[in-house]
């Protein structure tokens, strides 16, 4: 929370934090509240005893990271526990986390300096997203094509404060350990968590780098204490930090908006060989990178007039074999009888 609160105060902005499993089970008071507080969205995966239901409030269920209509079918919050499991496959839990969203609980209005979020039932409002009996005003020409939600008996007849009321407050603290905004499992959220978790794992293979800092390396930090263990762990990681600014500083160019970016290199790919139709009667021809190393210009001679094979390109080669050219030369050095 120190080095969030020293970017914050330097003026760098919040936006989404990604953290790894571990941070999902902290104390909300250290880690969780604090981060909101101050502005980030956290981002979070979730461990096996994690998932489906994980908190409830005002008869809303917490299911992965957000607040969900009491009515949401078990299939649809079992996905994941069912995906991991191996009971459904990867594109049937895809469509059950989209077909969730449809009884995601909405804002009704921005949450307040607290924290404090006001919440309705995907069926309430005047525009409702889905139909439900309990809510007579999302039944009409208007919803006649969406989702419409199924009642169990035991929820008619005693309904939950979020089906009473047209909106509810939600406080900080309600689900505080799991909470998130993004919609679990979505192509959005993948998209963010795994982009934010992959740069934060280079960055440790920096760090880790056995010939640059070698902060996996216990024996470059020969000495006793936790104080003086955070004082060297500090200063690796400050001079990786310089030296990936400074690569940065060096390869980055300005775009068109003037922001100075670095550029992707190009991934090497095998182009496609050309003029390899099939024969007609016939073999095909072989590539000419898969054909008997021959003689190249830029392969310097093994002995006066002796060739060796050519470490480059195809486009280097040239008509005559190696075995060729070295008997043609050693042709010419017999002695004539």
């Amino acid at each position: 929370m120190s080095a969030l609160h020293s970017a914050v105060d330097r003026g760098h902005p919040t936006g989404c934090l990604a953290c790894d499993r571990a941070y999902s089970n902290a104390r909300p008071e250290d880690f969780q509240l604090r981060a909101r507080a101050i502005g980030y969205d956290l981002v979070l995966d979730y461990r096996a005893d994690q998932l489906g239901i994980q908190d409830s409030y005002a008869g809303a269920l917490l299911i992965e990271g957000w607040w969900y209509c009491p009515a949401t079918p078990i299939a649809l919050i079992n996905a994941t526990i069912d995906e991991r499991a191996g009971r459904i496959t990867k594109d049937t839990w895809r469509k059950r986390i989209e077909a969730r969203r449809d009884h995601r609980l909405r804002l009704k209005e921005r949450p307040d300096a607290e924290g404090h979020m006001r919440l309705m039932s995907p069926a309430a409002g005047a525009a409702p997203i889905v139909r439900c009996d309990i809510k007579p005003l999302s039944i009409g020409r208007a919803t006649s094509a969406r989702t419409r939600i199924a009642l169990k008996p035991e929820l008619v007849d005693n309904r939950a404060l979020i089906c009473q009321q047209d909106s509810v407050t939600f406080p900080p603290e309600a689900g505080a350990n799991h909470l998130q905004k993004l919609h679990y499992g979505s192509p959005e959220w993948a998209a963010t968590y795994h982009t934010l978790r992959n740069t934060i794992e280079g960055f440790n293979g920096i760090a880790k780098n056995g010939a640059r800092a070698a902060l996996g390396d216990a024996d470059r930090r020969r000495i006793r204490g936790v104080a003086a263990q955070t004082l060297f762990v500090a200063l690796l990681v400050f001079g990786a930090n310089v030296n990936t600014i400074t690569s940065f500083l060096q390869h980055a160019v300005p775009d068109d908006e003037g922001v100075h970016r670095r550029p992707r290199k190009r991934r090497r790919t095998l182009a496609p060989a050309r003029g390899l139709e099939p024969q007609r009667g016939g073999p095909q021809r072989r590539p000419a990178a898969l054909r008997t190393p021959t003689a190249c210009r830029c392969t310097p001679p093994l002995r006066r007039g002796f060739v060796a094979p050519c470490l480059g390109t195809a486009k280097h080669l040239e008509p005559r074999s190696i075995d060729s050219a070295n008997r043609h030369r050693l042709a010419e050095l017999r002695p004539a009888r």
